[in-house]
């Protein structure tokens, strides 16, 4: 997560108006992405998702000695954006994949509250060594470090196939998938429950997008360098990283074992409609930091966990590949429709009258989803 801070520091110094253009390509670039996994994915998922972690760690070190070096210095920030939100939002789903196929949902109820949790100590020491780091290391440092962290990430891979072997009773084989690689889209147009999972996966990004855009526009006025910027979203992350720690540990474990997910997957839909509104009626850069805190809080501390145990009792092919589509495409998706809806409509009252409608199917899908979980839970091995 030492990314983050360096990449959204580098698009405000550029233009936020370009940021709808930014997701249009990440948007793209998943298209892309997509059948290409549902192909390399299908002899050996558990070894390919590590193996992935070894290219994005490649790609990182080339942005980082291409912005050192200042090759392209007008298009590279841009690109690196680009790479930043891709390789975060993959490396992030190919994770979660392995898990939903290693462990079951009884055992998913109790661990992936505390596995967040476990994932937010990265996060949230990220911002942490940014923000202390950059005086010492400097822009070229910070750029490097996530390479490390995936190579360590690689090693963990392989020690949680080792750990999980003891979780569940079910034995689990790493068998080979089926041969489409369109499966995994083919798969969640076909399915009710997984396409309610997609579109509340778009939705969420499409409010996401909202507060980080309004965020964007407010940082650039606010703060003339790269490094003011820089240590203003290492700064956000690092408080929101450090409540959503302990939501994941204390809360979101009660949470999914006594409701399970469909209450919590409401609050984010409530938290977010009435940050719009806030904002609407009074933006300043205090009120964007607490929207951006309590709603990215909320995210990856409850709704984060909420969802990945959704995916738990679904068939082992749409583990890797429809979750893919899901945590990728979609979530592009709705990141590419938000910022150009934005766009047009501005930060205007009419983006506060389509968050209104937006968020009561938000809601709606949250408690249709609880209703599949439930369901599918008297049919699958906990």
């Amino acid at each position: 997560m030492t990314t983050r801070p360096v990449r959204d520091a580098l698009v405000v110094e550029g233009n936020p108006v370009k940021i709808p253009w930014l997701f249009t390509a990440s948007f793209l670039i998943f298209i892309f992405i997509v059948p290409v996994w549902g192909t390399v994915v299908r002899k050996s998922p558990r070894r390919v998702v590590p193996a992935s972690f070894h290219v994005f760690a490649f790609g990182s070190l080339v942005f980082a000695l291409l912005v050192e070096w200042n090759v392209g210095s007008s298009v590279t920030p841009y690109a690196f954006y680009i790479w930043a939100a891709v390789y975060n939002q993959f490396v992030v789903s190919v994770f979660w994949s392995l898990l939903a196929d290693l462990v079951g949902h009884g055992t998913a109820r109790t661990l992936y509250g505390p596995i967040a949790a476990g994932g937010t100590i990265g996060a949230f020491c990220g911002p942490l060594l940014t923000k202390f780091l950059l005086p010492v290391i400097g822009f070229f440092g910070v750029m490097v470090l996530p390479v490390v962290f995936l190579e360590l990430a690689v090693l963990g891979a392989w020690q949680i196939k080792l750990v999980a072997r003891g979780l569940d009773v079910v034995e689990r084989p790493d068998a080979p998938l089926i041969e489409s690689p369109w499966e995994g889209l083919i798969q969640t147009s076909r399915s009710p429950y997984l396409s309610a999972l997609a579109t509340f996966t778009a939705l969420t990004a499409i409010a996401a997008t909202f507060v980080y855009i309004a965020q964007a526009n407010v940082v650039q006025t606010a703060f003339a360098t790269r490094q003011a910027r820089t240590d203003y979203f290492a700064t956000l992350d690092f408080w929101q990283q450090a409540i959503t720690f302990g939501v994941q540990l204390v809360v979101a474990p009660v949470l999914l074992r006594r409701f399970g997910p469909a209450p919590v997957l409401c609050l984010l839909p409530l938290l977010q409609l009435a940050g719009v509104i806030w904002f609407y009626a009074a933006p300043s850069l205090a009120l964007i930091a607490a929207i951006h805190i309590s709603s990215r809080t909320i995210a990856h501390g409850l709704t984060r966990p909420a969802r990945e145990l959704c995916f738990t009792v679904i068939p082992r092919d749409d583990k890797y590949r429809a979750k893919n589509v899901i945590d990728t495409l979609m979530y592009r998706g709705g990141d590419f429709v938000s910022a150009w809806i934005t766009l047009a409509l501005g930060l205007s009252i009419g983006l506060v009258a389509v968050s209104i409608p937006l968020t009561i199917a938000w809601v709606s899908l949250a408690i249709a989803i609880g209703i599949g979980f439930r369901r599918r839970t008297k049919e699958s091995p906990a």
